[in-house]
């Protein structure tokens, strides 16, 4: 059976990264495990987030097996290409990371995207969730040819900027050949109760909208990003609340529309 596929999406210092980060600790805590960490974000640094070393990336594969291509070996170069897709993976506690890396530069990704959709869907199986970590908007999520996510997780600050780009993303979504079953908000580093309105001019068209998670801003967090320290298992104590109520949603095929406030 296929592991429950979470995707992160949001504009660019939105803390979805960090988000993720605590989810995925989450999932591990309450016994979903193993998960299966793709930080799909060319600005790769969920690894960072997490405390871990990659050994490389996907689109370094691509010079790698070009060079392949002009040896003569009995391996076939699917097979190798496997191999190193597995060498990939760097293991934490109760879960794997896998880095895609930066689409740009001269030269195709046809090929290795062609193995890496198939080495993903047979990870996939072998995961109880995975969680990706997406650039600002879904073309990458795309290209990673993730074709079934069943939640996807819109981070925005509370905002109106914040709103719109989750309006962006939501409705590219729909426009590309990957199936969403269930979306929710996450208002992002909310100050205090009351300071975000209950519900936000233009949220309400929010297409396919589910739930809203509202997490508060967490001066833990706050300090171990400026710091560069990882998300560990201690990390955000006035955020967690809302971690746990924001993985058991991801958790709950049936959940009811639901809101979460600091």
């Amino acid at each position: 059976m296929a592991g429950l596929m979470l995707a992160f999406s949001g504009k660019g210092g939105s803390g979805k990264t960090t988000l993720a980060a605590m989810v995925i600790r989450q999932l591990v805590r309450v016994g979903t495990r193993p998960v299966l960490a793709v930080d799909a974000d060319p600005n790769a640094t969920l690894a960072v987030t997490l405390g871990l070393d990659v050994p490389g990336t996907i689109s370094d594969l691509r010079e790698r097996l070009s060079r392949a291509a002009r040896e003569v070996t009995e391996i076939p170069k699917e097979r190798l290409m496997e191999q190193w897709l597995a060498e990939l993976v760097c293991e934490g506690t109760g879960f794997d990371l896998l880095t895609m890396g930066r689409p740009e530069g001269p030269g195709c990704y046809c090929y290795v995207n062609s193995l890496v959709r198939r080495y993903l869907r047979e990870l996939r199986g072998r995961y109880a969730a995975v969680v990706v970590d997406c650039e600002a908007g879904m073309e990458y999520l795309s290209r990673l040819t993730v074709e079934d996510v069943d939640m996807l997780v819109l981070v925005a600050e509370a905002t109106p900027v914040g709103l719109t780009t989750a309006h962006r993303i939501a409705r590219l979504a729909d426009a590309l050949p990957v199936r969403v079953k269930r979306r929710l908000l996450v208002r992002n580093k909310v100050l205090e109760r009351g300071f975000a309105s209950p519900r936000m001019p233009g949220e309400e068209d929010l297409p396919g909208l589910q739930a809203v998670v509202d997490v508060p801003f967490d001066e833990d967090l706050y300090r171990r990003c400026v710091r560069g320290e990882p998300i560990d298992e201690s990390a955000g104590p006035a955020a967690r609340p809302a971690i746990e109520e924001l993985a058991k949603l991801c958790l709950n095929p049936e959940f009811e529309a639901a809101r979460t406030t600091p």
